[in-house]
């Protein structure tokens, strides 16, 4: 969808100079678009040519778009004219229009204020500048991209209401979809280019013949949709005739200013170079001229500039870096593994080259519990990966409630906890705990304690705790990655299989077999709990609370533990029923229970929380699960 948005104001019409801010965004890690950079590109040189100096923007981010929006502020202060274009991924929340910016991390509605850029921030610095006139051009109605992530999906843009003397034109109805279309350009931008020129069309004439020309060309499947007040008819392709003051003869030169962000580029007329921008010329013949400016790393950029006689023509460069792509190179163990980059279709080759930017590198063999890695590839630098697979390992057999196991390694007690169904959540807590929902979990084995300070240095040789009083203090100031480092090694020595819990094991566990209670025992926080109201402001031992119903010690307070889980906010509404697990949608990572330094509600048997997976905090350390016997 195509919305254009025409402000006239009644204040004396300035200086003749024309502005435009045109971004067009195509490279998203989601649903990457084919037309938006060549339809930003097209439309920029054909304002460049009706005199404007235009702010280019491609394969913007969010501080990008900011910059970009903030310079064409400046510059509408002096001009008569505004124009902003946008293509690229637009998502309409709650009747306002958000544009994407290309990198957004958008994994729930209430990300999209954020990571976007609300349409009515952009008409706010129009009308601010008081401009005779305003246009506001939006090629951003294709297919929401986020759509599985939101709880409601509305297609389109939302209507915008055109304020006295504007016209509103949409490329097709609002609430309705544009298509990306299959040739160089979209098909409404590729109509509208046709007619921008053309100087017998006023600017209802342009949007009324385009209309009828995206009719004709989709055979009615889009059909645009024009709102307008009472506007008095602007030509924007019309010569404007040069004031001559009395007394003073018209030049039969024109003038030609050039410059280019970054500056110091090579500035060259029909292919001769004539200096570095930025850069002033008079007495220059009227004419169209082809215009280059060239700077040594960046892309040269090439533009028709047409300089008319007693005018001076002005052209503004954004040189973009050459874009050199990384390569990536994946080692795995086992061999021979299946090598799949989430974002691409391309299969993976050894060395393939990629464009910088994040990438999700999916690495499985038959037999073997695959992984999912997450990446960031640097221009011009080779990455390198290793990526070991454990062994999938059939389930440790059914104990029964009151069964324990002892890790000869490290001495670690494991208490059985039988399967069962549970309601999982709660009612009066977070937005993230709701909405509650049954989970049926399979018996598991899990640590009766804390892993403690003593069992982590058997295994990794040193103690990275902040509270260093004894070897049955829980270790802290481990991170999700440092926990399963741990696991991978404790693992290799003990012959048997460890695990972090899941989320939906861990709050089972914690509420005594999915019973009823507010803490991890019972409702009475002081017998179960280290937190902060008697903590001292410190961790303590192990297992000198009151334990839980099933023989677990400290799953309320004394140190938050980590989970397997992946964060999300919506968890809960995408939960299966059978051992539910998210291992995708945030490179956050769940920890539970609360702390020694925590008020009662994070304390809770129900209470989420989340930190990166390479975070360490003097309050978060972890538990085990056990899923397998050495044989």
């Amino acid at each position: 969808m195509i919305v254009l948005l025409l402000v006239l104001t009644v204040a004396e019409a300035k200086a003749a100079t024309r502005t435009a801010l045109v971004i067009g965004n195509s490279s998203y890690f989601s649903s990457p678009l084919k037309n938006p950079v060549n339809d930003a590109k097209d439309i920029a040189a054909r304002l460049e040519i009706l005199g404007f100096d235009v702010v280019l923007r491609t394969d913007a981010d969010k501080r990008s778009m900011v910059e970009g929006i903030n310079l064409f502020a400046k510059k509408l202060a002096r001009s008569e004219v505004g124009i902003f274009y946008f293509a690229g991924h637009g998502i309409q929340m709650n009747n306002n229009n958000y544009l994407i910016p290309v990198h957004s991390k958008v994994e729930s509605e209430s990300d999209v204020e954020f990571e976007g850029i609300n349409a009515g921030r952009i008409l706010g610095k129009m009308e601010e500048a008081g401009n005779r006139l305003n246009i506001v051009i939006l090629d951003a109605c294709r297919n929401n991209p986020f759509a599985r992530s939101f709880r409601s999906a509305s297609k389109g843009l939302a209507k915008m209401d055109a304020p006295p003397g504007s016209i509103i034109a949409y490329a097709t109805s609002p609430g309705s979809l544009a298509e990306d279309g299959e040739g160089r350009n979209g098909v409404y931008t590729g109509e509208l280019l046709k007619n921008l020129e053309n100087p017998d069309l006023a600017v209802q004439e342009v949007f009324n013949q385009t209309g009828l020309d995206v009719m004709q060309k989709t055979h009615d499947k889009q059909v645009p949709w024009v709102s307008s007040t009472p506007v008095p008819k602007y030509f924007l392709a019309q010569e404007i005739t040069p004031t001559n003051t009395p007394g003073v003869a018209l030049s039969n030169k024109g003038k030609l200013s050039i410059t280019s962000d970054p500056e110091g580029a090579d500035i060259f007329l029909n292919g001769r170079l004539k200096g570095r921008s930025p850069l002033d010329m008079g007495s220059v013949t009227p004419d169209t001229y082809r215009v280059m400016a060239r700077l040594a790393g960046h892309d040269a950029v090439e533009k028709t500039v047409k300089v008319n006689a007693g005018r001076r023509a002005v052209a503004t460069f954004y040189l973009e870096k050459k874009k050199t792509r990384g390569r990536l190179y994946v080692t795995t163990q086992p061999s021979s593994c299946t090598i799949k980059i989430k974002e691409i279709n391309q299969q993976y080759s050894e060395g393939m080259a990629l464009e910088q930017g994040r990438y999700s590198v999916q690495v499985s063999k038959k037999g073997y519990a695959g992984k999912t890695e997450a990446i960031e590839i640097a221009a011009g630098e080779g990455l390198d990966l290793y990526v070991a697979l454990e062994k999938q390992m059939p389930v440790l057999s059914p104990g029964r409630a009151g069964d324990t196991w002892v890790d000869p390694v490290t001495g670690m007690e494991f208490v059985f906890v039988p399967g069962g169904c549970f309601q999982m959540g709660s009612d009066s807590g977070e937005a993230d705990e709701k909405p509650v929902h049954e989970v049926c979990v399979d018996g598991f084995w899990m640590g009766r304690y804390e892993v403690t300070q003593g069992q982590w240095k058997k295994i990794m040789g040193s103690n990275p705790s902040r509270v260093q009083s004894g070897d049955n203090f829980p270790v802290e100031q481990v991170s999700w990655n440092d926990a399963k480092n741990y696991i991978s090694k404790l693992t290799g020595r003990s012959g048997s299989n460890f695990s972090l819990p899941t989320e939906a094991q861990w709050e089972y566990a914690a509420r005594s077999g999915g019973r009823d209670q507010i803490y991890a025992g019972g409702n009475t926080i002081d017998t179960v709990a280290w937190y902060a109201s008697n903590s001292g402001g410190k961790t303590h031992q192990v297992g000198t609370k009151s334990s839980n119903g099933l023989g677990i010690y400290d799953m309320s307070g004394n140190v938050w533990e980590w989970c397997e889980d992946s964060y999300d906010n919506n968890a809960y509404s995408k939960h299966s029923r059978n051992n539910p697990l998210v291992t995708s949608g945030s490179y956050s990572r769940v920890n539970r229970g609360g702390s020694w330094l925590n008020a009662p509600v994070y304390v809770r048997a129900a209470n989420r929380d989340r930190d990166a997976a390479d975070n360490r905090i003097s309050n978060l350390g972890f538990r085990l699960c056990l899923s397998r016997l050495r044989q």
